[in-house]
């Protein structure tokens, strides 16, 4: 991170500009400056190679040329296919228009550069006065006047303007990245956000079950009223559980869409309803602080921003004392016919204003941009760290469910199937069984969400990419994530 030094002038990282240019080049490069190109071809260009380089995805700006067409087609098939997180991110690329409205952004940065190498337009005055009593002419008063000193100052805002449209399009880039993380999350979101809703579909059915025994058990006078009333209470509470985990998935799929930027029938959309399982391999720990601070966007856009208040600054220090001085040429024709043509020169006098304000303000700027840019760089690490700390808690969780408690909540259910079989336990005991074995697998859904929403956190994290991974332990059983549909049928033939 650059170390500015604080001080009346520029010094260090204040890199003042200077206007003292030899007026021949200043000339032709003012006459030049109307060929510089307002296309924000170069800048998309670079945003489109973080694109590639960082996630492997295609951005578009939609521009109403053939290749939005081929882009629209390409969401359009993309559509026609069962989601996966990686095809969920390429279609939010390509069809999000609030990143179309942030690629706008690129072709007013654009624009601001091209309009500060410009030369303003000179200033035409017309003054007309009538005499009132003959033989006298009408007075004539005639002005072109140019603002000179903008000729010398175009290297200067070019260079500023250069500056922010760097800053413009590190800003731009970020916000690709961003989006490809939150379309990730999203997608992770619904994928469990529906796996509970089947889970608590099972637990609803079990407990439906449970209760229907129980009234049945009431009639004949079998079990108390308390019992009866608990069964009924758990069937009510799995009721609205499962109602509940109905409204969250509509809402998660909901957001996705929102990010895809579908509607209609577009979002008819289908997709396994099942989060992936944890990877084999783990990603490695060193570096990933350094990573984040090269390749984040978004601080590089901080840097840049840095950069051109430093350059303003510079700019306010050369020009607060003629920044408006202005020549022309004047003629003006008497009232006997006589004109009379000359020179005009308008130059302030720096009697009130002589910068007092307008430098320390510069000067303010440039520093509160240097603390927000060692701000955002202790952010990002602070953000690395907690990510990845996430993403490993929750794989121990879910490698602990997966091959501890779900394992055991098996067995469990097992032994209570054997035991009611043997009329050892009583129907009641065996849907219980049933239902902490689904509550088990709904927590390590839960889990698993987790990881993969941190997972996409951290590389969000870090700018881009995540580094290759290192192997883990395998898990030591086989477990499944959710009871499979045929249990829950045979338990309740057993009864």
């Amino acid at each position: 991170m650059p170390h500015l030094r604080h001080g009346p002038r520029a010094q260090s990282g204040w890199k003042v500009i200077s206007i003292q240019t030899p007026i021949f080049t200043l000339l032709v490069a003012g006459l030049l400056t109307g060929c510089a190109s307002s296309s924000p071809k170069d800048s998309f260009s670079q945003v489109q190679s973080i694109a590639n380089e960082r996630l492997n995805k295609r951005i578009q700006w939609n521009t109403r040329s053939s290749d939005d067409q081929a882009a629209q087609r390409a969401v359009d098939d993309l559509l026609a296919h069962p989601l996966t997180a990686d095809i969920a991110v390429q279609i939010a690329l390509l069809n999000n228009h609030r990143l179309q409205a942030i690629f706008e952004d690129l072709g007013i940065a654009q624009a601001d550069f091209v309009q500060a190498g410009l030369l303003q337009n000179p200033v035409f005055n017309l003054s007309i006065r009538f005499p009132n009593q003959a033989p006298g002419k009408t007075y004539l008063d005639i002005a072109a006047a140019e603002n000179f000193l903008n000729i010398f100052l175009i290297p200067a805002r070019k260079k500023i303007a250069a500056t922010q449209l760097r800053q413009t399009t590190a800003r731009v880039s970020d916000e690709v990245l961003s989006l490809a993380a939150q379309a990730q999350s999203a997608f992770y979101d619904y994928q469990a956000a529906e796996q509970i809703v089947e889970l608590r579909r099972s637990i609803s059915d079990a407990a439906g079950a449970s209760y229907d025994a129980a009234t049945r058990l009431r009639q004949a006078g079998n079990i108390t009223e308390l019992a009866y009333l608990s069964e009924r209470s758990q069937a009510a509470r799995a009721t609205i559980d499962l109602t509940s985990a109905k409204a969250d998935a509509d809402d998660a799929r909901e957001k996705l869409n929102a990010l895809l930027g579908v509607w209609g029938s577009e979002t008819d959309w289908t997709a396994d309803k099942h989060l992936p399982e944890l990877p084999g391999d783990e990603i490695n720990p060193q570096g990933l602080e350094s990573l984040a601070i090269n390749q984040r966007q978004d601080l590089a856009a901080a840097k840049q921003q840095l950069q051109a208040n430093s350059q303003l600054y510079g700019f306010t220090v050369d020009t607060r004392f003629f920044a408006e001085a202005s020549a022309g040429v004047e003629g003006e024709r008497e009232t006997d016919g006589q004109w009379r043509v000359g020179p005009t020169l308008s130059v302030p006098v720096p009697l009130f204003d002589n910068g007092q304000a307008a430098i320390p303000r510069a000067a303010a700027v440039v520093r509160q941009s240097q603390q927000r840019y060692i701000e955002l760089a202790v952010e990002i690490r602070a953000q690395v760290r907690a990510a990845r700390a996430r993403m490993l808690n929750a794989r121990q969780q879910a490698q602990f469910y997966h091959d501890e408690i779900l394992p055991t909540q098996q067995k469990l259910l097992d032994q209570t199937q054997l035991h009611f079989n043997g009329m050892l336990v009583d129907v009641f005991g065996l849907l219980r069984a049933k239902r902490d074995e689904i509550d088990a697998a709904a927590n390590y859904v839960q889990a698993l969400h987790m990881y993969w929403t941190s997972r996409a956190e951290l590389q969000r994290a870090v700018g881009g990419r995540l580094p290759p991974g290192q192997m883990v332990m395998p898990t030591s059983q086989p477990a499944t994530s959710q009871p499979a549909a045929d249990e829950h049928q045979h338990h309740h033939g057993d009864m």
